[in-house]
């Protein structure tokens, strides 16, 4: 049972850190990148008020998410390696399956996306650099619990 516990804080902190980061990268291309006829020069001003609000509440959410994220993956995949009947622990499987869901949605959205704006004719180097960190942060999650799915279904031999 405390296994199933400590992989629900993982997933927990996983999604935190991954959206916050998310998230700060998107205000830090916003504020690099401004998107010239979504934000006017009158409203800026205001926007970055706002703006650095947010980045202290990204920050904020790293700083916290991250350690115990770390700290939890490691010791995880230290007793999983100890203990292999941990990789059948159903609550895990389904943590990782709907993570797994979830990226792939945020991806396949993305990608519509890429191709309503490219046909639309209205893409530009802010819309670009919002899509490749949401495809970037969603895809290496996707593909790190994909293989993980793929080495679960592998015969594992002890050793």
């Amino acid at each position: 049972m405390w296994d199933a516990f400590e992989h629900v804080l993982m997933f927990i902190s996983m999604y935190v850190f991954a959206s916050s980061s998310s998230m700060l990268l998107h205000t830090f291309v916003d504020t690099w990148l401004p998107n010239a006829s979504a934000i006017s020069n009158m409203l800026y001003s205001s926007y970055s008020e706002f703006g650095s609000t947010l980045v202290r509440g990204y920050l904020a959410a790293i700083i916290v998410s991250f350690p115990i994220f770390a700290f939890l993956f490691i010791r995880i995949t230290k007793h999983t390696k100890l203990n292999p009947a941990i990789r059948n622990l159903e609550l895990r499987k389904i943590l990782i399956y709907l993570t797994l869901t979830a990226t792939f949605i945020i991806l396949i959205w993305k990608l519509i996306n890429v191709v309503y704006t490219l046909l639309s004719g209205n893409i530009g180097i802010n819309f670009l650099m919002h899509f490749i960190i949401t495809v970037s942060v969603s895809g290496l999650i996707f593909s790190y619990y994909f293989l993980q799915v793929k080495d679960d279904r592998q015969p594992h031999t002890m050793q």
